[in-house]
């Protein structure tokens, strides 16, 4: 987000109308806003949670087009942490601080296993249309500080169907990595620090991209809630910091029992992937229990995906397909004419494994 800001509305062009984002738990402060057309319609929401002393707040703010099938969302980011060593203590998939235990992976499998299998957990006969990179995204978003750290920009298009009719869809993500160092161990901070996603129905895509960008880039940033977010922040990264402290401490003492504990380590180890898919089939039925309790239409919306069934083998030279009948959402090959399928975004046969596994392309 743009780091100016200015209480007048600054949308000269009659077409476009002014939306701001409100933040209820600090007297309706204004966190940013944004342009859409004037004929669009607009929502937002922040919540605080100052459990997640990392991650204490969360902003999601919508433009939908309600005359046709065009729509943009700026998503809550997607904080992730991993330590090294792992003692067993910090489960995959466990969320601590507002931040979600799980060790890095590059930008394109982070989007398409972490980002776009939890929003569109539903859609019908989905397919990754083009994956590329975007290099000089913290200039496109007009964010200098963001440019400074270690980041990534990635693309993924996909196209899926709904209701009938074919979509195509844009997931843009600014993907960033930090690492810190206390004692013995080093804890990686990763995710997605801006998520934006955009769809129109397939064929007027293209004719609705330069809109899609008008209105990214018109974001601003109030810098008094801005301030007042670093202080909330500073506060509870000092309690963070104590807690941490004492966490070192206990890990050093339980140290020194680690050759008792091997044989548990290597449970973990092997429960890993396991542990992955119990915290996605958690999180898959809270949200249909919040679909049970009347969730709004744009949460629901967000919340569907869905899956093929034939594959592209590739080492196959002739570009042969595969057919999987369980339906399952990825397939891996290991090039032997073995293959193997998972619902599950995050399974990774390469683990403990004797050969090299390959993830099969969506024909």
């Amino acid at each position: 987000m743009n780091a100016t800001f200015s209480n007048q509305n600054q949308t000269n062009q009659a077409q476009f109308m002014r939306h701001e984002i409100v933040d209820p738990q600090n007297q309706g402060l204004t966190v940013a806003a944004f342009e859409h057309p004037h004929d669009w319609q607009a929502q937002s929401q922040v919540v605080w949670n100052f459990q997640n002393t990392s991650q204490p707040v969360s902003i999601y703010a919508a433009a939908v087009n309600p005359n046709g099938a065009e729509a943009l969302e700026f998503l809550p980011i997607e904080a992730f942490y991993w330590l090294e060593p792992n003692y067993g203590f910090d489960s995959v998939g466990q969320n601590k601080f507002g931040m979600i235990c799980m060790p890095p992976m590059s930008e394109a499998d982070t989007m398409i296993r972490c980002v776009i299998h939890k929003y569109r957990a539903n859609r019908q006969n989905l397919q990754i249309l083009e994956v590329r990179e975007v290099p000089n995204l913290p200039q496109i978003l007009n964010e200098p500080q963001l440019a400074q750290q270690n980041s990534e920009g990635i693309s993924v298009k996909i196209e899926y169907e709904e209701n009938g009719r074919l979509f195509t869809e844009e997931f843009v993500g600014l993907k960033t990595l930090q690492q810190a160092h206390g004692g013995t161990s080093v804890q990686t901070n990763w995710g997605f620090a801006r998520l934006i996603c955009f769809r129109a129905e397939k064929g007027n895509f293209a004719a609705q991209n330069q809109l899609f960008w008008r209105i990214v880039c018109s974001v601003k940033t109030n810098p008094s809630w801005l301030q007042i977010y670093q202080q909330i922040l500073q506060q509870l990264n000092n309690q963070f910091q104590i807690g941490i402290q004492n966490r070192y401490a206990e890990l050093q003492q339980q140290a020194q029992f680690q050759h008792q504990l091997t044989d548990f380590y290597q449970q973990q180890r092997d429960n890993q992937n396991a542990n992955i898919a119990y915290s996605i089939e958690s999180q898959n039925q809270i949200n249909q229990d919040r679909s049970n309790q009347g969730i709004s239409a744009q949460e629901a919306w967000r919340n569907e995906l869905g899956g093929a069934t034939a594959y592209q083998d590739p080492n196959s030279a002739e570009g042969n397909y595969h057919y999987h009948y369980e339906h399952k959402e990825y397939v891996w090959t290991d090039g032997q004419g073995n293959f193997h399928g998972t619902d599950n975004p995050n399974e990774d046969p390469n683990i403990n494994s004797d050969r090299n596994w390959t993830l099969a392309k969506k024909a």
